[in-house]
């Protein structure tokens, strides 16, 4: 599956290792992207379950599958200078209030 990839990972070695938009081209590999990882992971999770698998008998549902997933995140964030962490999401205000509308001119 990484042999099809489109994102560069750099090696450690690499001079560019951590850097997101490096200023030259470098020999490291190309790999499948983490999101694209999880994605694929969660369609065939989701397949499996659809023709009658049992969701605690899902293997890709495993953990192993799911250290496997956190791993390629964690070594992708640290290699492309990447953070994957979840965006938080803003909480709507609740003590603005709108104004009245002006009363109708007769």
């Amino acid at each position: 599956l990484d042999q099809f990839g489109k994102t560069k990972v750099h090696t450690q070695m690499c001079p560019f290792f951590g850097h997101p938009n490096p200023p030259a081209p470098c020999p490291c590999p190309l790999r499948q992207a983490w999101g694209s990882l999880d994605a694929l992971i969660g369609r065939l999770r989701a397949a499996y379950e659809e023709n009658g698998g049992k969701p605690e008998s899902n293997p890709f549902g495993a953990r192993a599958v799911r250290l496997y997933l956190r791993e390629v995140r964690e070594i992708q964030s640290k290699a492309r200078g990447v953070s994957y962490e979840k965006k938080k999401r803003k909480k709507p205000q609740q003590d603005q209030q709108h104004p009245p509308p002006p009363p109708a001119a007769a």
